[in-house]
């Protein structure tokens, strides 16, 4: 088993939309994305094409903005696509993780989440690619993402603190 991180020049539409298909419904069930700050915008209930050409966009502007210190990554265990991320340098010299992108396996499963070589190798990346010593990432309070970055062992790649605020935890993974 193989895990790779490729820092993506462009979008791959195919791979984009299998991630999205992936995870629509987990996001969905779990309330992980803030979708009303964007109706707001939109004056009405998005539609699932709409939240999907949101991400999309989000992951675009990602690549468009200046400057060395945005990254959009895709993940791969054993060749399969499974993580599409945006990371981005923050002032104080931490990377920040906006926006993912989680799918299954070649298997099926989503156990790598939980997988210990996965969590070196995106620290690694980030620390190689930025510089930092830690990684916060934002997510919606109770939602499953929230209860997955808490509750999975972190003991031995980081220590964890949180803030919340406006219904969203910002979590921050120092590097051990």
């Amino acid at each position: 088993m193989s895990y790779t991180i490729e820092d993506l020049t462009s979008i791959d539409d195919a791979i984009f939309d299998t991630l999205w298909d992936a995870s629509f419904a987990r996001i969905e069930s779990g309330g992980t994305m803030p979708w009303a700050k964007y109706e707001v915008n939109y004056g009405h209930t998005l539609t699932e094409e709409e939240k999907k050409e949101i991400l999309h966009l989000e992951f675009e502007n990602q690549l468009e903005a200046p400057g060395d210190d945005n990254k959009l990554y895709l993940c791969r265990k054993d060749g399969t696509p499974i993580r599409l991320f945006s990371a981005n340098k923050d002032a104080e010299g931490v990377a920040v993780c906006r926006y993912t992108l989680y799918g299954p396996d070649a298997l099926g499963s989503r156990a790598w989440l939980y997988d210990a070589a996965v969590l070196r190798q995106t620290r690694d990346q980030l620390t190689s690619d930025f510089g930092v010593t830690g990684h916060t990432i934002h997510v919606v309070i109770d939602s499953p993402m929230h209860t997955y970055f808490l509750a999975r062992d972190n003991e031995r790649e980081y220590t964890v603190s949180e803030t919340q605020a406006d219904g969203i935890s910002t979590i921050t993974f120092t590097y051990i």
